[in-house]
């Protein structure tokens, strides 16, 4: 199955879910922002867990998750950004680490391991808000309109 074709499905499977906009929009969340962190392929059963913890729509969570994998690096590559403009200038910028590569120390991974956690958590805090909200206010006006442009159009 091609990519478009899985993510028409996964749509049309998500304006059908019969629960709340907000339970629908909580997943949706945690499936998307389970891919700021190196999950090592259990992406899947950490959003469900955490879909589970925080009571909202399973479904969702994994939906969310299947449409948004092949985003990840793009994400990685964020965490990185974000983490580097509230960490402390180091000796070396983590941006001169990526062209010297041959010549990389522990303290560089140390760094680089810190600007990314930083922006991880920078980063999923910033996302859940705002898909939390964006998701909520679609899924309350929009979700009939979005599920039959996607039957019909796409």
């Amino acid at each position: 199955m091609n990519y478009r074709r899985s993510v028409k499905y996964y749509l049309i499977k998500l304006c059908r879910l019969q629960d709340s906009p907000k339970s629908v929009a909580g997943g949706f969340t945690l499936g998307t922002i389970i891919h700021f962190y190196p999950t090592s392929g259990f992406g899947a059963l950490f959003a469900v867990a955490l879909s589970r913890l925080f009571r909202t729509n399973c479904i969702a969570a994994t939906v969310a998750w299947a449409i948004t994998v092949p985003l990840f690096p793009l994400l990685f590559y964020l965490n990185i950004l974000v983490g580097c403009i509230f960490i402390e200038p180091a000796e070396r910028s983590i941006s001169k680490l990526f062209y010297n590569i041959s010549h990389v120390g522990w303290k560089d991974f140390l760094l680089l391991g810190k600007a990314f956690l930083i922006g991880s958590i920078i980063n999923s805090i910033v996302a859940t808000i705002i898909l939390w909200w964006l998701g909520y206010i679609v899924l309350k006006r929009y979700r009939k309109n979005i599920l039959n442009f996607v039957c019909r159009k796409i």
